[in-house]
């Protein structure tokens, strides 16, 4: 499996490289009945003093996960984790660990009839999906615990006519950063603005308008937490921003910082 540094890569991570080289992170491709569908299966461990918290920060892909959690020797937590439009942050303590599948951009609606109602959530799996007893789903063997995570979620993914439409519209935004706007993403899906909006509703839990500006500000992320010095006010017109301000008033609500400070929060 990928080393921490490969799965970080392009992602936004805010975090410290320093306290970050405490926490173990790797992903797996699932199997191919459910590749379709689910982007890959991801276990973190973590093993920090108490008083050496490690905080995550992360602009994430507008994917919904589905996380079994361990922290200490009682602490469980099983979760859907919806499109999280802001600014994602988490800090870990103590010991732990979590396995968990990420569904490809546009395929939450195989998972729930409405995405939407799972952005910016946290949702318990037995509100959200109904009873997950397997006590596979929290082994601390990755083997064991991703066998039962591709059960379930044979048992719960069950794609609609329009899943497959929303996965290749989230995809081509992904592959063409060229593609800045909503109206032209709906051309090239053959719909119109209105219908494309309730597609990315239901499918995806974010808009169309959203999930172009969050892979623009990845790439401004990627390149500052790659270390090169990059040239903003280029940066800006590759991603087809007006200038350097809009593209620093983007990233700053998005991120909470400029992209300087956001430099310097990673290298610290």
């Amino acid at each position: 499996m990928p080393t921490l540094e490969q799965t970080r890569r392009a992602r936004g991570l805010v975090s410290s490289r320093v306290s970050g080289s405490r926490v173990d992170a790797a992903t797996r491709p699932p199997p191919p009945d459910l590749a379709g569908l689910v982007a890959c299966f991801w276990v973190g461990r973590w093993d920090l003093p108490v008083d050496a918290p490690h905080t995550t920060q992360m602009l994430g892909d507008p994917s919904v996960h589905i996380c079994f959690e361990r922290s200490g020797p009682d602490v469980v937590s099983k979760r859907v984790v919806g499109v999280w439009t802001r600014l994602w942050e988490r800090t870990l303590a103590g010991v732990g660990y979590v396995h968990a599948m990420k569904l490809r951009p546009g395929a939450a609606g195989a998972l729930v009839a409405d995405a939407s109602a799972l952005s910016d959530r946290l949702i318990p799996i037995e509100a959200a999906l109904g009873p997950a007893d397997d006590p596979r789903l929290l082994d601390p063997d990755d083997d064991v615990a991703f066998d039962a995570l591709a059960t379930f979620a044979r048992r719960h993914l069950h794609a609609r006519p329009d899943t497959a439409q929303a996965i290749d519209a989230c995809a081509r935004v992904a592959a063409d950063p060229g593609l800045l706007r909503a109206e032209a993403l709906a051309d090239a899906e053959g719909l119109s603005l209105r219908s494309l909006q309730r597609l990315f509703r239901l499918n995806v839990g974010a808009s169309p308008k959203f999930v172009i500006r969050r892979h623009r500000l990845q790439e401004v992320a990627a390149r500052l937490e790659r270390g090169g010095a990059a040239d903003l006010s280029e940066l800006a017109f590759t991603l087809g921003y007006a200038d350097h301000a809009h593209l620093t008033r983007d990233f700053r609500a998005a991120v909470g910082k400029p992209p300087s400070a956001f430099a310097r929060a990673v290298w610290t």
